[in-house]
């Protein structure tokens, strides 16, 4: 039981909550979530099964789409249309040329304040323990990307929005922040994740389908597929062994790769007969191992998987 699922996260569940769903139906403890999802939220939430977990952190650096409705005039504690209101303002005077003037601004490189109703950590203690707790702490502004932002609908206090984005980046605050450039305030009233990195959800599997260890195994993914955002190298039968042991690759010892690479990505390792048997980082980039050849190394192991997907 070792692999990737694509759930569509029910609204109303914790990702949490779903991960125990998930361990219950497939009868092991070894499961984690790629990326958490607000109760509001539904869509998108890749879990990992057993020895997939050490891959958790790759998935969840993959860009993410969402579509979202930002509702105007609203001002809650989360940020979102469950939380504490604190204030309601008039948005009718908000025309659609202004709030397109205002996308503009949140479009590429931005700073996002995270909410206190967060997971982020300040001094070791999450965000939101400290909230509930009535603590409001200063919280540094960080750096996310938006790579897309589409206005698909304004019908006034309503904008639908689609979203892609760098990981990190909170379609709460993002709401927030547009109503409050806007002059009314805003907040999230609905909330898809429509695809992490490869995974779509169109493809993703509805929770209650899964109900047993065989129902989960129907739709375990293979991380190859999960992860095929990645460049794939593969390396020669005879090098297979020493990669195990968690040595370097030599430049001499690779047959093909898929595509073009920097230096320093994140690369996808299969022995000849297609297994998938770790990540590595590159230190040339794909032109330069090209020529390298040898018993340079030029792929640094990552994650090594002695049992190959």
């Amino acid at each position: 039981m070792n692999g990737i699922l694509n759930v569509d996260k029910p609204t109303g569940l914790t990702s949490h909550d779903v991960v125990d769903l998930i361990r219950k139906a497939a009868r092991i403890r070894k499961v984690g979530h790629a990326g958490t999802l607000d109760p509001i939220a539904t869509g998108v939430l890749p879990l990992c099964l057993g020895n997939a977990t050490k891959l958790s952190e790759f998935l969840m650096a993959e860009e993410k789409e969402y579509s979202l409705i930002c509702t105007l005039g609203v001002v809650t504690d989360s940020q979102d249309i469950t939380g504490d209101i604190l204030e309601k303002n008039s948005a009718e005077s908000v025309s659609l040329d202004q709030v397109q003037e205002i996308l503009d601004r949140f479009r590429g490189t931005i700073e996002q304040i995270p909410p206190m109703l967060s997971a982020k950590r300040h001094q070791g203690k999450r965000l939101y323990d400290l909230a509930r707790q009535g603590i409001e702490v200063e919280r540094e502004p960080v750096q996310v990307e938006i790579h897309r932002l589409d206005l698909v609908r304004f019908e006034n206090p309503e904008i639908e929005l689609a979203v892609a984005c760098s990981k990190g980046t909170y379609m709460r605050t993002l709401c927030h922040d547009i109503g409050a450039a806007l002059g009314c305030g805003g907040v999230l009233s609905k909330l898809v994740r429509t695809r992490c990195g490869a995974l779509r959800v169109e493809d993703s599997v509805d929770v209650g389908l899964l109900k047993d260890p065989d129902s989960v195994r129907e739709h375990l993914l293979s991380p190859d597929v999960a992860l095929d955002k990645f460049a794939a190298v593969v390396i020669q039968d005879s090098e297979v062994g020493s990669w195990l042991t968690g040595r370097a690759i030599r430049g001499g010892a690779i047959l093909s790769r898929t595509q073009d690479f920097e230096k320093e990505s994140i690369l996808r390792i299969k022995s000849r007969d297609g297994r998938l048997v770790g990540l590595a980082k590159s230190l040339f980039t794909s032109d330069q191992v090209d020529r390298l050849g040898g018993d340079l190394e030029v792929l640094k192991p990552v994650r090594v998987f002695p049992k190959p997907f």
